[in-house]
């Protein structure tokens, strides 16, 4: 029986594949399938990788001819995936070797829907790797616990990230919901996250295995355009429509409410970070705000938020008016 199925989308990462590649055959545990999806690489990743994995039968190389994004490749993966639990890794992470059979041990005894795993980010320009996430001993959460530490709406000592690729399901589950990723936006992540807990019976934090997220320079998340505007205003749409479906929209207002603006956040950053003429800048901004207008209910939102959130909004470098007039 197959205890784990991996699935990991490449487009254009061959260089980095390798490394991936050998934090899953080298794991502690040996009944796992890893499902490499290449995404319409050029050149082709197999011939480049295949013959120093060839004698791994349980890696199973797919090629998309036309480019599904990560999404789209992942769900390429769900169609074959035979594991008793599923698990995503991009192709230039890695995880420690010892990361499925702890997670698969604790997963067992609790009957969990999700696990999550601490996750460092890795980068050749950092000093210092960062933990995104860290857990140092089991965490047992609820649906809703675990979607109000995701927005920050609970501190409760622990971070839960986004990203589906430090999370492995309980495969029955995800066929149950019909968990499937958005697959033509960038935010897809933060959709499957929002999809699955809702329905999520219990979800663990399983200690002391870290999944290495490494930051690379060249990845589509370190480059901005008009889409990223576009699938911002898509995302929101579509995790509006997640919790309406499930009847909790008022349960999870102020969460959807305070997720919004750390993306919104995350937008205006990359904003500025990556375009550098200031006259685009003020056309995308406009844009931003347009899109703003089509995922917030003003009047909702004032009711959700703090006022003293507000004033933060309306007055951000001011803390008291001394400082104004003295």
């Amino acid at each position: 029986m197959i205890k784990v199925s991996i699935i990991i989308p490449a487009h254009n990462t061959a260089e980095y594949l390798k490394k991936c590649l050998d934090s899953m055959i080298n794991q502690t545990i040996k009944d796992i399938e890893i499902i490499v999806v290449d995404d319409a690489s050029e050149p082709p990743i197999k011939p480049t990788i295949y013959e120093e994995y060839k004698e791994y039968d349980n890696i199973i190389f797919l090629r998309n001819d036309i480019a599904l994004r990560p999404g789209g490749a992942r769900n390429r993966g769900l169609d074959i995936a035979r594991g008793q639990y599923v698990s995503f890794c991009d192709s230039d992470d890695w995880v420690d070797l010892n990361l499925y059979e702890n997670v698969v041990k604790y997963m067992d005894s609790s009957n969990a829907d999700i696990g999550m795993v601490s996750m460092k980010r890795n980068a050749d320009h950092l000093k210092n790797h960062i933990y995104k996430c860290k857990y140092e001993q089991l965490y047992t959460l609820s649906s809703a616990t675990a979607i109000h530490i995701l927005s920050g709406n609970y501190d409760m000592g622990i971070n839960i990230v986004p990203a589906c690729i430090n999370k492995i399901y309980r495969r029955n589950f995800i066929e149950k919901i019909n968990a499937r990723f958005e697959e033509d936006i960038y935010f897809q992540g933060i959709l499957y996250s929002i999809l699955t807990f809702l329905s999520a019976k219990k979800i663990i934090c399983v200690p002391h295995v870290t999944y290495h997220h490494y930051l690379r320079i060249k990845s589509i998340t370190q480059s901005f355009d008009r889409k990223h505007i576009q699938d911002f205003k898509e995302c929101f749409k579509r995790m509006k429509l997640y919790f309406e479906k499930a009847g909790v929209f008022e349960k999870y207002a102020s969460d959807y409410y305070r997720i919004l603006e750390i993306y919104l956040n995350v937008l205006v950053s990359e904003l500025f970070e990556y375009v550098y003429d200031e006259e685009i800048q003020k056309k995308f901004i406009q844009e931003i705000l347009k899109a703003m207008r089509e995922v917030v209910n003003f009047d909702d939102y004032i009711k959700y938020i703090t006022a003293e959130k507000l004033r933060q909004h309306i007055q951000p470098h001011i803390k008291n008016t001394f400082d104004v007039l003295y």
